[in-house]
């Protein structure tokens, strides 16, 4: 059973910034979200394992952003 991930376009309090999404036989992605109604977008989601095909310099040059968990401050940021 695929699980997807999506985040949220406009920050909004009372939801997190990303969330994944069981879908049996998605056709297209959700536009908004289940829970506040708020505008997101479905974003790829890698397995980055051993393999290096999954380095940053790399996901740059096929066009990919690279987004890592922020401990910190929460949320997620790019990575260049």
């Amino acid at each position: 059973m695929p699980i997807y991930e999506y985040r949220h376009l406009k920050k909004t309090g009372s939801c997190p910034e990303q969330f994944e999404k069981i879908e049996l036989t998605p056709k297209k992605p959700i536009s908004v979200c289940p829970d506040c109604g708020q505008p997101v977008e479905r974003i790829l989601s890698i397995f980055t394992g051993k393999a290096n095909i999954l380095s940053s310099s790399n996901l740059k040059e096929k066009g990919f952003t690279k987004m890592v968990k922020d401990r910190e401050k929460g949320g997620y940021r790019k990575i260049d």
